[in-house]
């Protein structure tokens, strides 16, 4: 092994002294792909992004003939969309020609085309490269005695740079265009918390968190609350969505868990929008009136009951956040829970289901399936209320094909837009 890496050190030295600044060895590029990279140069492209740019193959053994590294070549430039491939058979360099079917020996790797500067823009391959190191630092973390499967990594690891980007898992630094770098940073914390026993308490599914924000439909103004934010994901996604309206928006989170707020607090800072993250009890500390507020609290019971508008008291921690919401709501405007299904049929719930019918407008109830909320099989629904007169309510129990019927153009979604808001 130390042979190995020896000569993957001295494949980097050769790949810089060619103009390739930025060099990764052994980088794990996608998730669904065990294989690695032994060597992966950056460079700019012919519009001055930073791209994938050269791969390289390396192998050591008697009787190899370089033909036989070109089949993962071709493999690498499908997934990448590489330029340049090269096998490195026992210290001798051979270049792969454009037909990636024959290869030629040379002396090295030739100059990047374009230069070796600019900012990668790839919001895929840059999720991966910031969840790589996320892992990584998980890795660390059991290292020194931690449980990597309940690690949360420091803030300041999504802390601002001077310039924009990535410091990967093997030490290099990749610019990152601004926007793709708040993209890959929320959508690689996701996935990297989602797989943490109890996740389901500490962030939401991207796909869930994009059908809380098109159920807000034609409400998305002035100040978006989110009183148990978690890690954000609920605020960004209707961010993302906030973007194509000229109209300013504001985002509010807080998070009673101050290592979450911290995250989401270092996310909110590259967001495109304003947003101000805070650490409080939301049942205690102040919060703002809202025209939208977007939540998904925490299940289980409160420590002390909660009274709620009826007068009566309550100990189920999704009652009194739906509550406490209602009490922040602007007249006009709309809340979007995600919430565990018992919501609907409890007993001891029953006075109330029927005070939110009389005084709000309860104005959708979509069930989802078990598998919809990761690492649990609580059922889940998406309650949507208005604070606007009482009316009908959109009702849909969605099945196994549940993710497409809640996308942009799913059934689902747009019956319920349309029942909510005639689009």
């Amino acid at each position: 092994m130390p042979k190995e890496w020896e000569g993957r050190a001295e494949i980097r030295a050769k790949l810089q002294a060619a103009g390739y600044r930025l060099v990764q060895l052994d980088p794990k590029i996608d998730a669904h792909f065990n294989r690695r990279i032994d060597a992966l140069a950056y460079a700019a492209n012919a519009s001055g992004d930073l791209v994938p740019w050269l791969v390289v193959e390396a192998k050591n053994g008697a009787n190899i003939k370089p033909e036989v590294t070109l089949t993962q070549l071709l493999k690498w430039r499908e997934l990448l969309g590489t330029v340049e491939h090269y096998a490195v058979i026992n210290g001798q360099w051979f270049r792969a020609n454009r037909s990636m079917r024959s290869m030629e020996p040379v002396d090295g790797p030739v100059a990047p085309a374009y230069g070796d500067s600019g900012f990668l823009t790839d919001p895929a391959l840059a999720t991966s490269l910031f969840t790589e190191r996320l892992w990584f630092e998980a890795e660390k973390a059991r290292g020194k005695g931690h449980r990597a499967d309940f690690f949360f990594p420091p803030a300041d690891l999504l802390a601002e740079t001077a310039i924009p980007g990535i410091e990967t898992a093997s030490g290099e630094f990749v610019p990152v265009r601004h926007d793709v770098l708040w993209q890959a940073r929320r959508r690689a914390l996701a996935s990297f918390v989602l797989r943490a026993p109890y996740a389901v308490e500490h962030t939401t599914a991207p796909v869930l968190a994009d059908a809380v924000a098109r159920l807000i439909g034609n409400k998305l103004v002035d100040t978006v609350l989110d009183p148990f934010c978690g890690t954000g994901n609920f605020l960004w996604a209707v961010m993302d969505r906030a973007r194509e309206l000229d109209g300013p928006v504001e985002f509010v989170g807080q998070e009673i868990n101050t290592q979450l707020a911290e995250l989401a607090e270092q996310i909110a800072r590259t967001g495109p929008m304003l947003a101000t993250i805070t650490t409080g009890d939301s049942f205690t500390a102040e919060l703002p009136d809202a025209d939208v507020i977007v939540t998904a609290p925490p299940f289980g019971r409160l420590q002390q009951p909660w009274v709620l508008l009826t007068g009566a008291p309550a100990r189920e921690f999704e009652v009194a956040a739906i509550d406490l919401c209602l009490r922040k709501l602007r007249r006009g405007g709309r809340a979007v829970f995600l919430l565990p299904n018992n919501i609907t049929f409890k007993q001891t719930l029953e006075a109330y289901r029927r005070y939110l019918a009389s005084e709000y407008r309860v104005g959708a109830l979509i069930g989802l399936p078990a598998d919809a909320l990761e690492g649990t099989a609580v059922r889940a629904v998406l309650l949507v209320i208005d604070r606007a007169e009482p009316g009908e309510t959109f009702v849909a129990q969605l099945g196994a094909d549940w993710v497409a019927q809640l996308s942009e153009t799913g059934a689902a979604m747009s019956a319920a837009l349309e029942h909510l808001d005639g689009e």
